[in-house]
C-alpha cells in the first residue's frame, strides 16, 4: 500500500531515518516523483527553491517533468535531528555534471520542509575530484 506518512505524527528518531531512506529511493531511484510526493511530503510544503511554488502540488508537478527523465546518482545521504540530506551527481546529456544539494526537513513522519543547492561543475575546473 502506498499509505501516506503525512500530516505527520511523532516518530522517534530510528523511524524517521527509516521514513526519509524509503523517500530517497521511491524518488531519487525509482523515479516515482507523483508516488513518492503523495506519500512523504505534506500538502503544505514550505520550499525554499527561489523559483518554485509553496506546496507539494506545482513541486511534485514540476518534478514529475524532469527527475524521470534525467540520470542522477545518489552519492551521499544522511539523517539527523529532523534534517535529511542527499548529494546528488546529476549526469545531463552532453553537460558537465551537476551537483545537487537537497535538504528536507522532518515534522514526524512527514517531510514539511525543502532547500536545495546546485552548482555547475566549471569546464576549467582544476580539481580532478571537484564536487564528486
Amino acid at each position: 500500500a502506498n499509505a501516506s506518512y503525512c500530516p505527520g505524527h511523532p516518530a522517534p528518531e530510528d523511524i524517521q531515518r527509516q521514513i526519509f531512506n524509503g523517500f530517497v529511493n521511491q524518488l531519487y531511484v525509482e523515479k516515482d516523483v507523483i508516488g513518492a510526493f503523495d506519500k512523504y511530503i505534506a500538502l503544505n510544503l514550505t520550499e525554499h527553491d527561489p523559483f518554485d511554488a509553496q506546496g507539494r502540488i506545482p513541486n511534485e508537478q514540476k518534478l514529475s517533468h524532469i527527475i524521470p527523465f534525467v540520470p542522477n546518482v545518489v552519492l551521499r545521504q544522511s539523517f539527523d535531528n529532523n534534517i535529511g540530506f542527499i548529494h546528488v551527481r546529476v549526469n545531463e546529456v552532453n553537460e558537465e555534471p551537476i551537483a545537487l544539494a537537497d535538504i528536507y526537513r522532518m515534522d514526524g513522519t512527514c517531510i514539511v520542509e525543502h532547500w536545495d543547492v546546485t552548482q555547475a561543475r566549471p569546464a576549467n575546473a582544476t580539481n580532478p575530484i571537484a564536487m564528486f
